[in-house]
């Protein structure tokens, strides 16, 4: 495979970002074409990831919110050099970022750890709010920084 480019996302990537996003069920609700790094091949889209500052309750962090691959491009290593490139270029790094996944393994091996769901009450009002939480197919991840 040829070398992968991280870049950031801008308007005119809005389309191929949905497009991508949706292979997986995945929306942009809240979130602008200007919150996403693309990775290209060839200069070709092929994944995206967005990082986001959340709050709850008084409490801001970072999340890594929606992440996905070109499905004919899975398993070549472009979530990880997107999900790599987000931890090492956090200009002010909080010490922890969290993510809500399907995919837990994708995290664990880059060093998320699962956290318990009352955490996971304490961060996010949705699912505090949700009628499946007890049902959810998410976990809630955290990779914590040196601090």
């Amino acid at each position: 495979m040829t070398e992968i480019l991280i870049r950031k996302a801008g308007k005119p990537d809005l389309q191929t970002i949905q497009r991508l996003l949706s292979a997986y069920f995945l929306d942009m609700e809240g979130l602008e074409a200007e919150d996403f790094f693309l990775a290209e091949i060839d200069g070709q889209i092929r994944g995206c990831v967005s990082l986001i500052k959340s709050e709850f309750q008084g409490k801001e962090f970072l999340e890594i919110h929606s992440i996905a691959v070109h499905p004919n491009f899975r398993g070549k290593g472009i979530g990880t050099r997107l999900v790599k490139y987000l931890l090492t270029t956090i200009d002010d790094p909080a010490c922890d970022l969290y993510v809500r996944t399907t995919a837990p393994h994708f995290f664990e091996k880059l060093n998320f750890k699962k956290i318990e769901s009352s955490e996971k009450l304490l961060l996010w009002e949705d699912c505090k709010k949700c009628e499946y939480f007890e049902k959810c197919t998410q976990y809630a991840m955290k990779y914590s920084y040196n601090c």
